[in-house]
C-alpha cells in the first residue's frame, strides 16, 4: 500500500516518525514524507523521500505572519503556556478557560504554524500520488484533512501524552450542557472550513482530532485512557545524523550524568544561567555531559573540571552509560531515557512537560523541578538523590522493561495494513 507521512516542521517531531515509516518501507510499502521545504534535508537524510509542501520559509516571507502570530502569542501565550494539563487545578477547568484554550492554539499553532501553508500543495499531491493511508504527527491536522479529502485511511501518532485530547474531551462535555446557540467550537469550525475548500460535500468529525486510531509510542504507564483506538508500539530512538564520538567508547571513570537543555541549550524561564548549574555541581562525585543545544551554543565562562561540554552527541549512545539524566522534558530525551532505564530529574516548563514530568515522578523513576520550584540548590539537591537513592532506578528498570514488552514498529505493520483496509471498508478500527 501507499503511506504518507505528514510532519509537523521541526526535526524533532519528524524523527518520532522515522522508525515506523522505515518499517513499512522495508516491509514493501510505498513510504513518503511530506512536511514544509525546510525538513527537507532532514527528512532526505533519514533515507525517505520527501515531499516538500508550501512555500519555504513561508513565516518570514508572509509580511503579515509575524504581526498577526506575535499579536495572537502575546495576548494568549501564558494562558497556553500555564494551563494545568495535569489536570490537578480544577478550578483552570471551566468552559471559559477551555474555549480560550482552543481559541489560542488553533490559530496562533495549529493554523498558522503546522497546517495551512501546506494544505494546497499537501491535497495536490495526495490528489496526484493517492495514499491507501496517511499518518500524521500529533500537532499536524492537515494529515487528516488531506485523508478525508482523497479517502485514504488516516491515524495519528502520538509521541507524548495525549493532552490535547484529553483537555478537548473536558470541553466538549462542558460544551454538551450549553445551550446550542450558545456554543463555540473553534477547532471544529476550523477543520470543517478547511475541509469544505478540498470536499464541499464533507464535514468535520471527531476523528479529525483523534485520527480513525492512534499509534501511540509513550510508554503505557503514561497514557491517558481516553476512549481513543489505539495501537500501542515500543519507541525506537532516532537521533537524526550522528557520530559516536571517541571519548563514548571508553567506559565511564565516573557515575556520568547528561544535563541537556534541547536545541535553546539554555533555562530561559529560570532566575540563573546554564553556567550557574554547572558551578553547583562541581563537587558532585560524577562526570557531567553537558550539552550546547547542538546550535554551537555560547560556552559559560567557567566550565568545572567534572564537566564535559559538547555541542551534540546521540542520547541513544550516550544514555545508557549515565547513571542519570537532567533535562527539559524534550520529546525524545524523556522517552529516551525511559527506554534505557535511566532515572531523571525533568525541568518542565509549560506545555506538556509539566504533565510528563509530574507522571516520571508518580511512577518513582524521577523528580519533577518546575518553574516555580526550580532553583540551583534545588536541581543539585534532586540529582543528588538520584545519584544516592537505588529507587529511582529500580524503578526506572521497571519502567523500560514495560516499553520493551511492547511491539516494535515491524510488529505493528501488519496491523496497520488490516487497520487500514478496514477503515477504507468503512469499517470501526
Amino acid at each position: 500500500m501507499r503511506v504518507l507521512f505528514v510532519s509537523f516542521p521541526h526535526g524533532t517531531h519528524y524523527f518520532s516518525m522515522v522508525p515506523l515509516a522505515s518499517a513499512l518501507r522495508t516491509a514493501g510499502h510505498e513510504v513518503r514524507v511530506a512536511s514544509h521545504p525546510d525538513l527537507t534535508d532532514q527528512i532526505t537524510s533519514t533515507g525517505l523521500t520527501a515531499v516538500p509542501v508550501g512555500v519555504p520559509g513561508w513565516y518570514e516571507n508572509d509580511p503579515h505572519a509575524p504581526e498577526l502570530l506575535g499579536q495572537i502569542l502575546e495576548e494568549g501565550s501564558d494562558h497556553v503556556q500555564d494551563f494545568d494539563f495535569t489536570g490537578e487545578d480544577r478550578t483552570q477547568w471551566t468552559y471559559e478557560s477551555l474555549l480560550a484554550l482552543e481559541s489560542i492554539a488553533v490559530p496562533s499553532l495549529y493554523a498558522s504554524v503546522s497546517n495551512d501553508p501546506m494544505l494546497d500543495d499537501l491535497v495536490a499531491y495526495a490528489r496526484h500520488w493517492r495514499p491507501d493511508l496517511v499518518v500524521w504527527e500529533q500537532h499536524t491536522y492537515a494529515g487528516a484533512v488531506v485523508a478525508r479529502a482523497v479517502g485514504a485511511a488516516h491515524a495519528r501518532l502520538l509521541h507524548g501524552m495525549d493532552i490535547t485530547v484529553r483537555a478537548r474531551q473536558e470541553f466538549l462535555r462542558r460544551t454538551a450542557l450549553l445551550p446550542a446557540a450558545a456554543v463555540q467550537d473553534p477547532t471544529a469550525e476550523w477543520l470543517g472550513r478547511v475541509l469544505r475548500r478540498y470536499a464541499p460535500g464533507l464535514g468535520f468529525t471527531e476523528e479529525m482530532v483523534t485520527g480513525q486510531w492512534t499509534v501511540d509510542i509513550t510508554p503505557p504507564g503514561s497514557r491517558f485512557d481516553l476512549g481513543v483506538a489505539t495501537v500501542g508500539v515500543r519507541y525506537v530512538p532516532h537521533n537524526g545524523a550522528s557520530v559516536v564520538p571517541d571519548w563514548l567508547r571508553r567506559p565511564a571513570e565516573r557515575p556520568r550524568v547528561c544535563l541537556t537543555l534541547g536545541v535553546s541549550g539554555e533555562l530561559d524561564h529560570a532566575g540563573f544561567s546554564f553556567g550557574a548549574v554547572l558551578e553547583s555541581l562541581a563537587d558532585v562525585d560524577a562526570e557531567i555531559v553537558a550539552t550546547l543545544g547542538g546550535q554551537g551554543g555560547a560556552k559559560p565562562p567557567a566550565v568545572p573540571d567534572n564537566v564535559r561540554l559538547v555541542d551534540f552527541v546521540p542520547l541513544n549512545d550516550l544514555l545508557p552509560t549515565c547513571a542519570a539524566v537532567v533535562h527539559h522534558g524534550g520529546i525524545g530525551t524523556r522517552t529516551t531515557a525511559e527506554l534505557h532505564g535511566v532515572p531523571q530529574v525533568m525541568l518542565p516548563y509549560g506545555w506538556d512537560t509539566v504533565a510528563k514530568a509530574r507522571r516520571v515522578a508518580e511512577l518513582g523513576y524521577g523528580l519533577c523541578l518546575p518553574a516555580s520550584e526550580l532553583t540551583v540548590e534545588a536541581l543539585r539537591a534532586a540529582l543528588l538523590r538520584l545519584l544516592t537513592e537505588p529507587s529511582f532506578t529500580e524503578a526506572a528498570a521497571k519502567v523500560r522493561a514495560e516499553i520493551l514488552r511492547e511491539p516494535t514498529p515491524n510488529d505493528i505493520v501488519p496491523v496497520l495494513e488490516r487497520m487500514t483496509v478496514a477503515a477504507r471498508a468503512g469499517q470501526p478500527s
